[in-house]
């Protein structure tokens, strides 16, 4: 774990913002966020009172190993009866942390950073708790391909996915496939966008679903827009479906015009 991780974690467990612990060390917010990121290095003075305000030892903040802490408590006596004060103790969690030494740029080519609590790893490929690569794998992902409880990217895999295009239970992007889905070009249980598909589609442009609503809109059971069929759950006519397309919906969505006329026929 690095100093600015422990800095991190020490911060947050306390409950401090950036901005009240540079206010108990006399600097801005922004150096406490160069810390936490490991950009700079507090000065030793800095150091000596971090410790003292976290009940930690300089040797724990300085010593980058997989040594961590946990709290113990201490009773001491007061006027007004007894207090309960926290101290720490080094101890250790499990922790693994890699780095490889080909550089791509400024990022190591891969960075795989796991264990208990917050683990950052950034590079190429980067695997943790946040990452954030050009493949990142972690509880929170962010960068070109990422796979994560929460992600954002070019290309997004996560339970709350943000992404160019996107998959997720929730997911938004210019194309976005999920059970509650956002996008220009939408497929979910429920879809919304200028072109949606799904059992509740809702799209500016087609809809396709169950039900749907749109301006042209193709529902199995419900359809409401300016031009529109309902099936009962029989084949759509392709043909009239396409040629509605073509004339009602711009040019300018030439591209998801042709996707859309495909989708008709699959569905």
């Amino acid at each position: 774990m690095t100093l600015g991780e422990k800095i991190f974690r020490l911060r947050t467990e306390q409950g401090f913002s950036q901005e009240a612990l540079g206010e108990k060390l006399g600097v801005s917010r922004q150096s406490v966020s160069k810390w936490e990121t490991d950009q700079s290095i507090p000065e030793l003075d800095k150091i000596v009172t971090i410790s003292e305000l976290f009940g930690v030892s300089t040797d724990f903040l300085l010593k980058e190993t997989e040594d961590s802490y946990d709290r113990i408590e201490e009773s001491v006596q007061t006027q007004d009866g007894v207090l309960i004060r926290e101290a720490y103790h080094i101890g250790r969690r499990p922790h693994y942390e890699y780095k490889s030494k080909k550089m791509i740029g400024n990022l190591p080519l891969v960075h795989i950073n796991l264990g208990f609590g917050i683990h950052r790893a950034k590079g190429v490929i980067a695997i943790g708790a946040v990452a954030q690569g050009w493949l990142a794998i972690g509880y929170v992902a962010m960068g070109g391909m990422c796979f994560g409880l929460v992600s954002l990217g070019l290309f997004a895999f996560a339970v709350l996915a943000f992404g160019l295009i996107s998959f997720g239970s929730f997911s938004f992007g210019v194309i976005s496939f999920g059970a509650f889905a956002f996008g220009i070009f939408s497929i979910g249980a429920v879809s919304i966008g200028q072109f949606a598909f799904g059992a509740s589609a809702h799209g500016a442009q087609v809809a396709v679903g169950d039900a749907a609503n749109g301006k042209i809109a193709l529902g199995y059971s419900r359809a409401v827009g300016t031009y529109t069929q309902i099936s009962g759950r029989q084949p759509f006519d392709y043909e009239s479906a396409c040629r509605a397309i073509d004339e009602h919906v711009s040019s300018n969505w030439l591209f998801f015009k042709t996707w859309a006329k495909g989708m008709v026929k699959w569905f």
